[in-house]
């Protein structure tokens, strides 16, 4: 790396000679660790030269300072700060920056925020939504990133920027939506955001304002919830049960609070992945026009459905503009390009296109740029069914693996779609005591509680399999019984 000219003041009207306010400078800077031991610095006459003084001033202050102890001057080499300092570094507690390694440890699932922390060696990650990056299509992602750059460098590296996106990306999401998912959509009725708690934080923008009530599927995503909250929303929570989203039971929350906004996963739901029943999205659409609440429809499973009668957005039977659509190509592609986007009437795509001007100047046209090049050369279509054919064989797999080693203390249903399973536990399981010795044996998947608006204890887990092939998967479950017999005998 490159070193930065480097910044010292000095105060010529001040009476004190220069070489002295360079060396209280210079041994500021090392006692509040600015300049750490073996720390490289300017040689006397490059330092001269920065600062507009005479050599001699350089000279005489490093003297001083080598002197002192603070530096050392290596012959051939140069000077640096000295590696064994004249007196110990007490940086204060509040400022300092050392790494504590905090985001590599599990946050509790007490704490809003949560994560699972980083992944040990050899571990299994059963994390819902995730499908298997080793099968990401690096190579063609490389090759249109190049194209892109090449072909269009003045018009995508300058901030010439339409705030909804990319129109050629919108334009081919309009025709992959219309025909995949069944949504009425043109470029107009798209926005792009750069993943899920970008489109959150838009949505809490645009749709509510702080005190306002938001109403939560439950159980439901939890980064949903923590995104709402954490922009003061009250929320309240609906039930989900084997027919989708209680819709009676929104009913009677309607009679009591003036919901301004519904976040819901209805095609299928998650995590529960029940379909949200016909006769309660056709109320659920008719109470949202009447009582003025807009629906937020997330579609965390996309393209993993089935490909014949498959369950279908809430948002392909509105006739009246009320459900705001919302999904991304971190499935189908990889989480790390956080592209996303959200589909709903033009005005309101509109007013949230303005938001986004404010959040996220100039956005990332070279990256909406190489999503839409591997959509028109047709890689995005063979690679999802490539991917989509591998998932519904590693679906049934890991629902036989999971009943060989671990029935009856689960009962599970396989879904038939989407990337995640929503497993019973039965009663007389230790559940907590359960993931922690799975974590302990490098098994992590998500605990039921974890999607209740609440934190209550729920007799559930829900865990991914797309990312793992059969003889992975069967280690996994197989460290997941050994784990259960652990807590069964801690607990005896």
């Amino acid at each position: 790396m490159g070193n930065w000219d480097l910044a010292i003041a000095l105060d010529r009207s001040n009476p004190e000679p220069l070489y002295l306010q360079l060396v209280k400078a210079l041994e500021e800077g090392i006692r509040h660790g600015r300049f750490k031991p073996g720390d490289a610095l300017p040689g006397t006459r490059a330092l001269a030269e920065l600062l507009g003084v005479n050599r001699n001033t350089t000279l005489a202050a490093y003297k001083e300072l080598e002197a002192e102890g603070w530096i050392e001057v290596a012959p051939d080499r140069g000077t640096f700060v000295a590696r064994k300092l004249p007196f110990v570094l007490e940086v204060p507690a509040g400022i300092s920056a050392q790494d504590s390694a905090s985001w590599k440890r599990a946050t509790p699932r007490s704490e809003p925020f949560f994560q699972p922390g980083a992944p040990a060696l050899e571990s299994f990650q059963l994390i819902p939504d995730t499908t298997d990056l080793r099968l990401a299509p690096t190579e063609a992602i490389h090759r249109a990133y190049g194209r892109v750059l090449k072909l269009h460098p003045e018009r995508l590296l300058q901030p010439g920027w339409d705030p909804r996106g990319l129109l050629d990306l919108r334009n081919s999401l309009g025709k992959m939506l219309r025909d995949m998912r069944g949504l009425s959509v043109e470029a107009g009725n798209l926005l792009l955001t750069r993943g899920l708690m970008s489109t959150l934080n838009l949505v809490s923008r645009v749709l509510f304002a702080p005190g306002d009530a938001v109403a939560i599927e439950n159980p439901g995503m939890f980064r949903v919830a923590e995104a709402f909250r954490s922009a003061g929303a009250r929320l309240f929570a609906v039930p989900v049960d084997t027919r989708g989203l209680n819709v009676e039971a929104l009913e009677a929350l309607l009679i009591q609070e003036p919901i301004r906004l519904l976040y819901l996963s209805a095609s299928p739901q998650h995590p529960t992945q029940v379909t949200l029943d016909p006769a309660r999205r056709k109320r659920l659409l008719e109470l949202s026009r009447v009582h003025g609440f807009r629906i937020l429809e997330g579609d965390p499973g996309l393209g993993f459905h089935r490909e014949k009668n498959p369950s279908l957005p809430l948002a392909s039977e509105d006739l009246h503009g009320r459900v705001l659509y919302f999904s991304s190509f971190e499935q189908i592609l990889a989480p790390g390009l956080q592209v996303g986007f959200l589909a709903g009437e033009a005005s309101l795509i509109k007013a949230l296109a303005q938001q986004r001007q404010l959040v996220d100047w100039p956005g990332n046209l070279v990256q909406e740029a190489t999503i839409e090049e591997t959509l028109r050369d047709g890689e995005i279509v063979r690679h999802l069914r490539r991917l989509r054919k591998l998932t519904d064989e590693r679906r049934e797999t890991m629902v036989d693996r999971l009943l060989l080693h671990l029935h009856p203390a689960i009962s599970v249903r396989n879904p038939r779609e989407g990337l995640s399973l929503w497993i019973r536990v039965a009663e007389d399981v230790p559940l907590e005591a359960w993931t922690e010795r799975c974590l302990a044996h490098g098994v992590v998947f998500y605990p039921g509680a974890l999607y209740d608006l609440h934190r209550q204890s729920l007799p559930f887990i829900s865990l991914g399999f797309a990312a793992h092939d059969l003889d992975e998967q069967n280690e996994a479950c197989s460290r997941m019984a050994l784990a259960l017999k652990e807590a069964r005998a801690k607990r005896a």
